[in-house]
């Protein structure tokens, strides 16, 4: 449900921060204020934004925070990475130009994560937000596996438009992460079963759901895959209000629809 607060004050901008997760379809726009409150959340099409929006996207925000899908990403385990050998990890991503390629250490999973944004996204709210703060999708989306994950195999799913995105963690270790293109259930078991056995993973010790509902048909053949299938908790109590780590749980909670079932 898309609402704009009645506590909502053009005057109170220095206070309010505006968090976007940029996506191809279907944008999200969240405006918090100092106490964590939110004061406006609206879902549009990413092609057609709604007056609302348009609006709010043209006032002054003294902080923004932007979320873009990456084009391509690679990860290199933090203890082996160096800095003067990007050139080699690059060679393991779509498009190979020094100027799109970032990088970011994903602290709980030991790792440096070198990436490239989808370029057009990046490029209209760059013109938009030119003083933003930019992170990839993936960030934020590891930022909401819990910790607690260290016996056995589990899965966390994330859906964004027409993709799915699985995260792989065992024994408490980052395994595996992609995106695929899922029309039905059958292309998801299809992914998630190749994942399993290349992996030798006989099943799953849980299968976390983030932005899909339990009962999406797309889940029809992989609930045979674990016996604990649950929706994945965010964790919003860190104060993003004297942070700008874009993974915090609160940014990663736009992720999220307004109901998990």
């Amino acid at each position: 449900m898309n609402f704009i607060s009645k506590d909502f004050r053009i005057q109170h901008l220095s206070y309010y921060q505006l968090l976007i997760y940029a996506g191809h379809q279907e944008d999200v726009l969240l405006i918090i204020d100092q106490e964590q409150t939110v004061q406006a959340y609206l879902r549009y099409p990413s092609s057609s934004p709604t007056l609302e929006a348009t609006r709010l996207l043209a006032l002054p925000f003294a902080k923004v925070f932007i979320v873009i899908p990456q084009h391509s990403v690679t990860f290199v385990p933090a203890e082996v990475y160096q800095q003067k050998d990007e050139a080699l990890y690059e060679e393991y991503l779509v498009n190979k130009n020094d100027e799109d390629v970032y990088t970011v250490n994903v602290a709980n999973f030991g790792l440096q994560a070198v990436y490239q944004f989808d370029s057009l996204l990046y490029k209209r709210w760059k013109t938009l937000f030119p003083d933003a703060l930019y992170a990839p999708f993936f960030q934020v989306l590891f930022d909401l596996v819990p910790q607690d994950l260290s016996l056995g195999a589990h899965i966390i799913l994330h859906q964004t438009d027409d993709q799915m995105h699985l995260v792989i963690v065992q024994n408490g270790q980052f395994v595996f992460y992609n995106q695929f293109l899922v029309d039905n259930a059958a292309d998801l078991g299809y992914y998630v079963r190749r994942v399993m056995q290349d992996f030798e993973i006989e099943s799953f010790e849980s299968i976390l759901l983030s932005n899909i509902a339990f009962e999406d048909d797309l889940l029809r053949f992989i609930k045979s895959f674990s016996a604990r299938i649950e929706c994945l908790k965010i964790n919003n109590q860190q104060n993003a209000a004297e942070s700008t780590d874009l993974s915090s749980g609160l940014f990663a909670s736009i992720f999220q629809r307004e109901l998990c079932v």
